[in-house]
């Protein structure tokens, strides 16, 4: 899967739904960074904003 599908797959909106618990979500988060792909880290960010607001 090229990056350009992966950015057409974040940009996709949908209804959300909850997947993961949070701690799941966090952990995914510092693998997401570890990555070093633009879309792995804006989807990191994304995810971490969500958490931020539901504390």
């Amino acid at each position: 899967m090229d990056e350009a599908h992966l950015w057409a797959m974040i940009e996709e909106q949908g209804e959300r739904q909850r997947l993961v618990t949070p701690g799941e979500a966090q952990a995914a988060v510092v693998l997401l960074r570890r990555e070093g792909i633009d879309a792995a880290d804006e989807l990191a960010t994304r995810i971490a904003r969500r958490l931020s607001t539901q504390e």
